[in-house]
């Protein structure tokens, strides 16, 4: 339908090449299309971009070829991108993780591109495109992770702050690249390069010192901080550009100047449109650039993304469980970063115009890449049945003791009545109820804080979710009366209840809702008691506990007679 309306409106403009406007409107249109789609099937964007391009370009319909406009407006994407990257930049995060983050993404960069190296140097490529498939096969995507990390509310966990680290220092080393990939590869040329990106360094620090006073006088005004950032970050790409580096690095460096601003949070919240708009043509256009895969790099493509979705995250795995990091911990480390990188999508974009890539074998690296950000959802959703796999793996690290400071938690008294999961907000409350019989209770939390927190508290406490086989194994050893989740996710606490109730741990579960319909949702999957913070305040939990200790079937009855009315309720008003 829309390819019709698209093809009826040339036929009446009778022209034969679109204006700039209409072709960006394309761009815009069938990348909000593929979106859309792509979110339906919970699949990353920037794929969809790349897909919505193919559409458009030769590949497909052939509506939009690449021009130096398009190429133009790209380039200001990834100054935007870039520009992101080192607003992520944060000191604080480095020092929390910056030991085993730099140990890991140093060496797994490192090895990698060695893997890569010797594996590729038998389809007779040569060194400047080995340099290319190193760089798709190193870096992980740092949009798709922390999206996936984000939605999942995993950032603040042990494993999360150490994915955060690594994906740091991968891009300090992938911009790093940028500064040096020149059409001359020669070493001398790769001298002078950091020669120059050091004195614009310095640049970029005496400036941004500068800057400060002008910030603070902007905060007030919305559109002016907006402008004096842009401003900002043009300044430094044009001084980059004037070192005779890319203005994408200006850019970074303008994100990093900015990154421990008090004014960064504000910052992003401004310009995150503009990056998502100029993102999304630049893929697009990357896209619309792409030719078919020859058969003859088939087996090529193939053992390529093999490389990046299996052989990457073993390696993490294994590098993290070297370090003395727990199996669980190794595991969850590697099965996020089984992708290629938005930055591997940059700097092949950089080959490609440089003239170090042909057509084709850009678009063998950029299909790897575009298939690995699909598939790496999947990883993530599967990951419980992929533990298992993981873990007749990790046999082979079975003498590397897990170090003392690195397994999170406190024991207390063996014997324990109630298992809390999740310690945070109304967990926390329903602990001060429980503060004179807490040898009685054992907390389970993914947030390496609170486990220490508790653990200075003397607060029986272990690291780690529902979906660590090591936790059910340990709820079907100790027996407990009653099993709390004050987690608020439905989907979470359906599998929590699934696992206690169906797996013999317990027979008494509470968990927590947010709506009515999902608590009633909640019962009828087996809870004993649905806490909806609305209704019920945290404090009168341990009342709850002896209602169902004495009568749970009525109690039971009673709470859903109750949220059915409210529910009717509810309807009957919005009637």
């Amino acid at each position: 339908m829309i390819t019709g309306f698209v093809v009826e409106l040339l036929e009446k403009s009778q022209i034969s090449e679109l204006s700039i406007l209409f072709q960006i409107g394309l761009m815009i249109v069938f990348a909000g299309i593929f979106a859309f789609i792509f979110k339906l099937f919970r699949q990353p964007r920037i794929p969809a971009y790349v897909v919505a391009g193919i559409i458009l370009g030769p590949l497909a319909l052939g509506l939009i070829e690449s021009n130096e406009t398009i190429l133009a407006l790209s380039e200001i994407g990834v100054a935007f991108l870039l520009f992101f990257a080192g607003l992520e930049i944060h000191m604080s995060t480095l020092k929390q993780v910056g030991k085993p983050a730099t140990f890991i993404g140093v060496l797994e960069v490192g090895i990698m591109a060695l893997i890569a190296y010797v594996l590729f140097k038998a389809f007779s490529l040569g060194n400047i495109e080995l340099l290319y498939v190193a760089i798709a096969v190193a870096f992980s995507s740092t949009m798709v992770v922390i999206k996936s990390l984000s939605d999942k509310d995993q950032l603040g966990t042990l494993h999360g702050r150490i994915i955060v680290g690594i994906l740091l220092i991968q891009d300090i080393v992938a911009v790093s690249l940028l500064a040096v990939l020149s059409d001359d590869l020669s070493v001398n040329s790769i001298l002078f390069s950091l020669g120059k990106a050091g004195l614009f360094i310095v640049f970029a620090v005496v400036v941004a010192k500068s800057a400060k006073p002008i910030f603070k006088a902007s905060a007030k005004s919305h559109e002016l901080i907006l402008i004096i950032s842009l401003a900002f970050l043009f300044l430094f790409s044009l001084g980059a550009y004037s070192f005779g580096l890319s203005i994408a690095i200006g850019a970074f460096f303008a994100g990093v100047a900015l990154a421990n601003s008090t004014f960064k949070t504000e910052i992003k919240g401004l310009v995150h449109p503009l990056r998502d708009f100029f993102g999304a043509i630049l893929f697009v256009s990357l896209g619309i650039q792409l030719t078919w895969i020859p058969m003859s790099q088939l087996g090529f493509f193939v053992l390529l993304t093999v490389l990046i979705l299996v052989m990457k995250p073993i390696l993490i795995f294994s590098l993290t469980r070297i370090l003395g990091y727990t199996d669980r911990t190794s595991f969850l480390t590697g099965n996020y970063m089984g992708q290629s990188s938005e930055f591997a999508l940059i700097l092949l974009t950089q080959g490609l115009l440089i003239g170090h890539l042909t057509n084709e074998f850009f678009s063998v690296l950029v299909f790897s890449t575009i298939l690995t950000m699909s598939i790496t959802g999947y990883f993530i959703s599967f990951e419980k049945g992929m533990y298992r796999g993981y873990s007749k793996f990790s046999r082979v690290f079975q003498k590397i003791p897990y170090k003392k400071d690195k397994l999170l938690g406190y024991s207390g008294s063996k014997k324990k009545k109630i298992v809390l999961f999740g310690a945070h907000r109304m967990g926390s409350m329903f602990l001060k109820e429980y503060a004179g019989k807490k040898d009685e209770i054992l907390v389970v939390d993914f947030n390496p804080e609170v486990i220490k927190y508790l653990t200075r508290r003397k607060i029986p406490c272990v690291y780690g979710d529902y979906g660590n086989p090591e936790i059910a194994d340990m709820l079907k050893l100790l027996g407990p009366e009653i099993v709390i989740s004050t987690i608020p996710s439905k989907e979470e606490n359906m599998k929590i209840i699934k696992m206690v109730k169906e797996d013999g741990h317990s027979d008494r579960i509470i968990v927590v809702s947010e709506s009515i319909h999902d608590a009633i949702d909640l019962y009828a999957r087996g809870a004993d008691y649905v806490i909806i913070p609305k209704v019920i305040s945290g404090e009168s939990i341990s009342g709850i506990i002896s209602k169902l200790k004495k009568d749970r079937k009525s109690l039971k009855k009673k709470e859903i007679s109750q949220l059915k009315k409210a529910r009717n309720f509810v309807h009957n008003q919005k009637k």
